[in-house]
Formats: structure tokens, C-alpha cells, sequence
């Protein structure tokens, strides 16, 4: 009864033994914080390239910093342009951007848009697109700028007191 419970006896002599005991250890190494190695998920395309090539288009006198320039998917998917523009225009005004992004063969892969109300003269800004995840690796972009002049609010007219009925007296 007693050799039942000996590891030779329970794995067949000497050689049985040192089989359990190899069997033991490797089950304490996996349970004392070895990982077992699962295969990877395969890879996804990279949002862009390296370098991506950053123009600009538009009325706007406005300037994008280039190096202000990033790219990322939100928790939703969505993808976040973020840029700095630097006004040139003389007054406050309300500006409009527009990205269209392209792989590295020149393809359309999507777009972005958003803008900013309210951009003082000489001001720098800082300015969130957002849009589809693009299809494909962003090699290049084409920021278009529009502006729109903030409307001013024409004088009210009031009544003036020549214009008021009178009454005379004959």
C-alpha cells in the first residue's frame, strides 16, 4: 500500500520517477507566472505612412503648422485630425477645413472636416477634424481652407423725433 504513493511506484521504477518529477516541475512553471505563448492576431494596416506629405488649399488666410499635424482612431473608430492654424486675415472670422486623404498610390482613401468660429485676427487655434477611418494607409493630405467673415449687426433705426407726428395749433 505504502509504494502506491512513491513516484517510482506510481510511473514504473527509477526512470518513472524522474519522469514525475520532470511531469511536477513543469506543471509548478507553468503555475508559478509562466505564460503559455498564444498565436497573435493577425496584423491591421497602419493608419499612415511615416512621412505623410501635408498641402494646403483654399481662400482662407490662414496658415496649418504641418508639424501641428496628427492622426489617430478614436475608442469609436473614428478618425481625429488634429492641426494648429495660424490667421492672416485682418479681422475675426469663422474657418472651415476640410482633409482628403490619400495612399501612398494617390488613391482617395476618405476625409475629414471641422472648423473654428469666432478666429481672431492673427490668432493661432487649435482644430479637431473628424471622419470615416480611411481605407488605406494615409501617405498624404490636402487641408482645404474656407472662410466665412462673421456677420456684423447693421445699426437699428430708430425713430427720429423730426419724424414724429406733430400737431400745430391755428
Amino acid at each position: 500500500m505504502r509504494d502506491r504513493y512513491h513516484l517510482g511506484a506510481m510511473f514504473g521504477g527509477n526512470s518513472g520517477a524522474r519522469l514525475g518529477v520532470a511531469l511536477l516541475a513543469a506543471g509548478l512553471m507553468v503555475a508559478c507566472g509562466e505564460t503559455p505563448k498564444l498565436p497573435e492576431a493577425p496584423g491591421t494596416t497602419p493608419l499612415k505612412t511615416d512621412n505623410v506629405t501635408v498641402s494646403q488649399a483654399g481662400p482662407a488666410a490662414v496658415t496649418i503648422d504641418q508639424s501641428s499635424v496628427t492622426y489617430k482612431l478614436d475608442s469609436s473608430g473614428t478618425l481625429a485630425i488634429g492641426l494648429t492654424l495660424i490667421s492672416s486675415a485682418p479681422t475675426t472670422q469663422t474657418i472651415a477645413v476640410r482633409a482628403s486623404l490619400y495612399d501612398p498610390q494617390g488613391n482617395l482613401i476618405g476625409d475629414a472636416t471641422g472648423g473654428q468660429v469666432n478666429v481672431a485676427a492673427g490668432a493661432t487655434t487649435t482644430i479637431q477634424l473628424n471622419g470615416q477611418e480611411p481605407h488605406g494607409e494615409i501617405a498624404s493630405a490636402l487641408f482645404e481652407t474656407t472662410v466665412f467673415p462673421i456677420p456684423t449687426t447693421p445699426p437699428s433705426e430708430s425713430p427720429s423725433p423730426s419724424a414724429s407726428a406733430s400737431t400745430s395749433t391755428t
